[in-house]
């Protein structure tokens, strides 16, 4: 039986920035224990800007300072025993106690940035530039807006492949776990990007980026995060 949550969220202002990338391109920036997840033979490396906002921790009221913060993360798809799950290699954010938090109680690669999100009309704006100690500066900077009315994800399609996760993976030294994570399905619209900065995924071929995004724009999604698994 499934412990009960111990922290809920609000992604506000969320965009999925998608490109497909070759399995051989991305194998070595995935530790060997996860299988990379595929739609069709392809790999996809994802950027994905957002507000969090309404942190609550269980049995804990919404903290001012605490509550909300600027997040962005890049990303892939894995497997690990079968079960599909998003496998994190950065996720900057911009509040020094929650990354400290996040780094220590989870093992997952959070870093501090300084980022700002500004609505101009229907377009977005967010910006970031990283300031962790020990890493080289990152900026990333993204124009982003929403297309289409509302889609809801057919189960089989791109789309549904890409953002119905309910799990995330991480590798703690020798160990696994998993941490898992409640939504209700996505309300999605389609959405353009444009990037003017981007230096988070130095690590992959000019090729991937050289080819125009898919993107997914989400105004808001309640979630719920439940303690990690660990794998024996």
């Amino acid at each position: 039986m499934r412990k009960p949550w111990i922290m809920k969220q609000e992604w506000n202002d969320l965009v999925f920035i998608h490109w497909p990338v070759k399995v051989s391109d991305l194998r070595p920036h995935v530790p060997s224990c996860f299988d990379i997840d595929t739609y069709e033979g392809w790999a996809w490396i994802a950027i994905v800007p957002f507000q969090m906002a309404n942190i609550q921790l269980r049995g804990l009221p919404v903290v001012p300072g605490f509550s909300q913060l600027l997040e962005l993360n890049v990303r892939t798809y894995v497997k690990y025993k079968g079960e599909p799950g998003v496998y994190f290699y950065t996720l900057d954010a911009n509040h020094l106690t929650g990354v400290s938090i996040a780094r220590y109680l989870f093992g997952l690669n959070y870093v501090t940035a300084r980022m700002s999100l500004h609505q101009q009309k229907d377009t977005y704006h967010f910006l970031s530039r990283r300031t962790h100690i020990g890493l080289t500066k990152a900026h990333f900077h993204a124009r982003y807006r929403p297309l289409s009315p509302v889609l809801r994800a057919q189960p089989g399609s791109l789309m549904y492949w890409l953002t119905e996760r309910y799990a995330l993976f991480v590798k703690r030294g020798k160990r696994i776990y998993k941490g898992p994570i409640f939504h209700q399905n996505w309300q999605l619209q389609k959405g353009e990007v444009e990037i003017p900065m981007n230096g988070l995924t130095d690590f992959l071929p000019s090729y991937v980026f050289d080819q125009k995004p898919v993107v997914y724009f989400s105004k808001t999604l309640h979630t719920s995060i439940f303690p990690f698994e660990r794998y024996d």
